[in-house]
Parts: structure tokens; sequence; C-alpha cells
């Protein structure tokens, strides 16, 4: 398959799960994919994707960090001039009964999984429509549907 010939995407997340799953996907449909996770965490999707002859890079990016998402999106930028799918993906969770949820648990969640969404897609929006072209693709929950027991963020 090779209907995503030509284009660029950026995966935050693709170190494990879903994410990985997803940059494996969009390689196999002939993307050059971005993998992004914290330090060296998308190395193994990187090289199971380069194992399966497609093309992939590892990006260095923390989604709470505005600095990271900058430096990250800039140096895929500089390497491949466009950037045309944006999957956010990355997410944690901190389990537990909100009588006991600690206020960094909360924050943490939200910063990753809400914010982090937020501070990717803007930061994509500009080269995305200097281009003319791009998707944004938002990953979440069931359970942002119908939530279970200690799940409060």
């Amino acid at each position: 398959m090779t209907q995503l010939a030509g284009r660029v995407a950026l995966v935050t997340g693709a170190s494990r799960g879903i994410g990985k799953a997803i940059a494996l996907r969009l390689a196999g449909a002939g993307a050059t994919v971005a993998a992004g996770a914290r330090g060296e965490n998308a190395r193994e999707t990187v090289e199971a994707i380069a194992g399966a002859g497609g093309n992939a890079e590892l990006v260095a990016l923390d989604v709470t960090d505005a600095g990271s998402i900058e430096s990250a999106i800039a140096g895929v930028l500089s390497r491949h001039g466009r950037i045309d799918i944006l999957v956010n993906n990355a997410g944690i969770t901190r389990d537990t009964l909100m009588l006991r949820m600690k206020r960094e648990d909360w924050d943490a969640v939200l910063q990753t999984n809400l914010t982090g969404a937020y501070a990717c897609a803007q930061a994509v929006l500009k080269p995305m429509v200097k281009q003319r072209s791009g998707r944004v693709i938002n990953i979440t929950s069931v359970v942002g549907q119908a939530g279970n027991a200690g799940q409060a963020n």
C-alpha cells in the first residue's frame, strides 16, 4: 500500500500500544513516520518500521513541554519540509478514586492528554495552512464517554 507515499506523519506516544500500531500502519501505507515519544522510547517502533521496509525517524518529544514540541516539529519540518498528518496519541493515566487523587496526578493527566494534544495541533497548523493541506487526528479513550470508577481525571 502506498496511498500515503510522499506524506509525513508525526505520531505522538509512538513508543507502544496504540501509538506504535498507528505508526506501523501509516508507514505500511507509505508515509514517512516521525515517531514521537520521550527520549528514545520510540526507538523500537522506528526499528520495526525500518525492518519492514518503511521510512521512520525517532523524534524526542515531551508533549507537556512547549520547547520540546517546538523543537520536535521544527526538526521534522527542517528534515522533510512538511507535516501532513499529526496523530495526537500521547496519553497517561493516574487512576485512583477522586477522594484519594493527588492534585499533581490530576494536573499530569490533563497536561499530557488535553493540553499536549492542543499544543501539538496548534504547532502544526501554521505549516499545514501554508502547504494548504493537513490532517490532525486526536486519539481518545472510550472512558471519556462513559467513565469507570477511579478514573475521574
